[in-house]
């Protein structure tokens, strides 16, 4: 079984899934409560997020019949940043031939990078091996070479907001399988493998951050966070209208299209204002009004962070929005318009069981969450024992390797 667990600013998401015999996730439980206690994916009550957590777990629970130990917690934030890194070491080996330790070792050397004392690293993931100048390698163990090198794209975090995040899911009675960067749990379930090889950016909308991830070759290049969401179009729905919060949320969700030109002249809009004791409407129109300057200056960071990563130009597959934020009707057209690039909105896939639960952007991240979880953690029978003895038979030789060097 693998549960993962959505901590954003807007709403909370557990999923819990069987693995099946031919190593794909069944959706067997699903979770989805408000978000209280962050701000712009940052932990502000540590309470309030605690007992969040603790009933979207229950919901997904009691849907599954199964109790849920350990989660893989999808995290984002302005804090987050990335950057990109390079290893190298000599092979060691009589025999030159590369080992699982040399493998180890580089990826070591390659996360040697100079951080601040309130920074940690996140995610460190190769990008490409390079073995005697050979480059384009993806798994060198067992290649024959006298050098190795790695890049490696390196994501890093506040310690700070880390460590409450991890407090929070202890607190709820739950052990922390691993942090993940959401938009690389995102990746996951949205993109294809052609996608990534071609080349294509990601755009996770969610209510206080837009995460930015730029994959290349097949591998993540570049990760960004925009402070920016769907919170702030509520914002300014609420400030245009004089509506209250919850108000502004049901009009944006119902209502809300992100290009003026896409409004029908004749539409209207039934809202109420705060203090008015009866509704009233508005046109469609001045409704768009107020949402496409912002969501413009959304899709623009989105397009800035794109070319900050140097790749803008050089990305076939374009850009695949996805959280709640890309369920906006009109956005699609309009990134396609600010970008210039080929634009999809980004559902789950891969999935089985209770796939129509999940059957949206808003479930992204968390299906993402499982398909990491199986991809990074989790080992067939026969492969642990393979990597049973493997372990025992490595120190076996390094052992022997003292007495005769």
């Amino acid at each position: 079984m693998i549960a993962g667990l959505d901590i954003g600013t807007t709403k909370i998401a557990a999923l819990i899934a069987d693995v099946t015999d031919d190593m794909r996730v069944n959706i067997i439980g699903v979770g989805l409560v408000p978000s209280r206690g962050l701000r712009k994916g940052a932990v502000v009550d540590i309470d309030q997020t605690t007992e969040s957590i603790v009933q979207a777990v229950e919901q997904a629970e009691h849907m599954a019949g199964r109790r849920v130990e350990s989660v893989f917690v999808g995290i984002t934030g302005e804090h987050i940043r990335s950057l990109n890194s390079k290893g190298m070491i000599a092979v060691t080996s009589p025999t030159r031939e590369i080992s699982r330790e040399d493998v180890e070792r580089v990826m070591e050397s390659s996360r040697t990078v100079v951080l601040t004392p309130d920074r940690e690293i996140i995610h460190a993931i190769p990008r490409g091996y390079i073995v005697d100048g050979q480059n384009g390698i993806r798994h060198p163990e067992g290649m024959s070479g006298l050098r190795l090198e790695v890049e490696t794209h390196i994501i890093h975090g506040s310690s700070t907001f880390l460590q409450n995040v991890t407090k929070c899911v202890q607190r709820a009675q739950l052990q922390v399988s691993a942090l993940v960067v959401e938009p690389i749990a995102t990746a996951e379930a949205v993109l294809t493998e052609a996608e990534r090889n071609l080349g294509v950016a990601l755009a996770d909308i969610g209510g206080g951050t837009t995460d930015v991830a730029v994959f290349t070759d097949g591998e993540i290049y570049y990760t960004g966070v925009i402070p920016i969401g769907g919170n702030h179009v509520t914002s300014d729905i609420s400030v245009g209208l004089r509506t209250p919060p919850e108000e502004s949320e049901r009009i944006k969700l119902q209502y809300a299209c992100a290009m003026i030109q896409m409004v029908d002249d004749g539409a209207m809009v039934p809202h109420r204002p705060m203090g008015a004791s009866e509704e009233r409407k508005i046109p469609a129109r001045v409704l768009a009004e107020i949402v496409e300057p912002r969501m413009r200056e959304l899709l623009e960071l989105v397009y800035e962070e794109i070319k900050k990563s140097g790749a803008a130009g050089m990305l076939p597959g374009g850009l695949v929005l996805s959280g709640g934020g890309s369920l906006m009707r009109g956005v699609a057209e309009l990134a396609r318009e600010v970008t210039d690039m080929p634009v999809r909105i980004g559902r789950p896939m891969n999935i089985g069981g209770l796939a129509d639960k999940v059957d949206s952007p808003v479930f992204a991240t968390g299906v993402g969450l499982l398909l990491y979880g199986l991809k990074h953690s989790y080992v067939p029978t026969d492969s642990r024992h393979r990597s049973w003895w493997g372990k025992i038979t490595g120190a076996w030789r390094r052992w022997l390797s003292r007495f005769t060097q």
